[in-house]
């Protein structure tokens, strides 16, 4: 084999390693795809869309109230899309169909049938735990369950930023 080929090859290797480590620390640290799975974040978000989760909005900063978040739920070993409702060391409280922060009324235009299951009784979202919960709030399993209940910050991976598909809606994320 001639030393021009084995330059070339040696280049494309290092091309390509170069490519799979970008890739790797991009996805690891920078943005990650989601898949929306259920209806729990209708009418904001639908089965089979596409999202781009920014990992780094977070980084430099604590979630914000209306935030749209992908959570890690440890317990079903998926990632869960939510929306941010309550803050560390907030009080939420859920009756007649209506959020409660500190005692005032949460204001959700993102919410088009104020519809719940169930009222959630006070209480205070611990230190670095978020409560949050699906648009769609009678088919979403969120914070009002035991099974999920507040969200630990460590395990909040990223703000959903950007829709991909479907093309008709592809843009920013309210």
């Amino acid at each position: 084999m001639s030393e021009s080929i084995k330059n070339e090859i040696i280049s494309w290797i290092k091309l390509i390693a170069t490519a799979f480590l970008i890739a790797f620390i991009l996805k690891t640290f920078v943005f990650q795809i989601a898949y929306v799975k259920g209806p729990s974040m209708e009418p904001t978000l639908y089965q089979g869309q596409i999202l781009i989760v920014s990992k780094l909005s977070y980084r430099m900063r604590a979630p914000k109230r209306e935030d749209i978040v992908v959570i890690n739920d440890n317990l079903e070993h998926k990632d869960l899309i939510k929306r941010v409702i309550g803050l560390p060391k907030e009080e939420i409280d859920i009756k007649d169909s209506s959020v409660y922060i500190n005692g005032k009324l949460l204001e959700e235009s993102y919410i088009q049938v104020p519809t719940y299951e169930n009222d959630f009784s006070k209480a205070i979202a611990p230190d670095n735990k978020y409560f949050v919960l699906g648009d769609n709030r009678v088919e979403s399993r969120d914070s009002r369950s035991d099974s999920l209940g507040f969200v630990d910050r460590k395990n909040i991976i990223g703000k959903a930023v950007f829709r991909l598909w479907p093309l008709n809606k592809v843009g920013t994320i309210k």
